[in-house]
């Protein structure tokens, strides 16, 4: 998965938040089974762009907007590297008429701590 998401991804410059790139990108929504939520996975290594392990950003899906983080919480990539995810909200998929399975266009604009 991790090679299919990296084709799919467009960084454009914009502002001056943070590194000062906005990620856009199309991506699956995962489930998470036992607690009904999902999330969607960040195809890049967040230490690397942004030089820590946990990164508040404001957030588009399918043009929703969302303001959360991009976390670690405990998952691998296929290729055993560390797995970066951001939460995708009930009322946000109710909004934009998507659930776990379907695929969502995603911006990401990281923000000042």
């Amino acid at each position: 998965m991790e090679k299919i998401l990296r084709g799919q991804v467009q960084i454009c410059e914009a502002g001056i938040k943070n590194n000062g790139k906005t990620y856009l990108f199309d991506v699956v929504i995962e489930p998470v089974p036992e607690k009904g939520g999902a999330y969607v996975r960040f195809p890049y290594d967040i230490r690397k762009e942004f030089g820590r392990g946990r990164v508040k950003a404001e957030i588009t899906f399918d043009g929703e907007p969302y303001s959360g983080s991009i976390v670690n919480m405990g998952l691998k990539n296929d290729d055993g590297s560390i797995c970066y995810i951001i939460g995708i909200r009930k009322d946000i998929r109710t909004k934009i008429g998507k659930q776990p399975g379907d695929t969502v266009k995603v911006t990401v604009k990281a923000v000042q701590p």
